[in-house]
């Protein structure tokens, strides 16, 4: 099904690959129209689908010289910032969401991914809960030390 949000989504993506830097700036209002929307929608689409997890940072600027400007962070970045995220334990859902991360990012491919989540779950590692989680957050922290 269709969802401005996700069309959004799609165009500022298509525009951070075609610019010649790693970042774009645009006006939230210009934005707003482009997409016959309110600005609190586009609102919406940056701080939920350009995160720093999802590997995006966005500084944003109101007021009449306001602008919006949306940076892909570097892998380095990423993987830092997804590791600051890992505690001493990590269920499956947080494993999972972080390896969904890195497919998104690209720095890992679907197989992999698909893989990596089979070996995370807790029916694979079949050990008792409080285990499990510290096992996965070893795991994890490996995986992201040595992508």
């Amino acid at each position: 099904m269709w969802s401005l949000a996700d069309e959004m989504e799609r165009w500022l993506k298509v525009m951070l690959e075609e610019a010649e830097e790693r970042f774009i700036e645009i006006r939230r209002s210009e934005l707003a129209n482009h997409f016959s929307c309110v600005p609190s929608q586009v609102t919406y689409v940056l701080s939920t689908r350009f995160v720093p997890e999802r590997g995006y940072r966005v500084i944003s600027r109101r007021g009449a010289g306001g602008f919006i400007r949306i940076e892909r962070l570097s892998e380095a970045d990423l993987l830092d910032r997804l590791a600051e995220q890992v505690t001493g334990i990590v269920s499956e859902a947080e494993a999972v969401e972080i390896l969904n991360h890195l497919y998104q990012a690209e720095l890992l491919s679907e197989d992999a991914s698909r893989h990596l989540d089979l070996l995370v779950s807790d029916e694979v590692l079949s050990l008792p809960p409080a285990v499990a989680d510290r096992v996965r957050a070893r795991m994890v922290l490996a995986l992201l030390a040595n992508i």
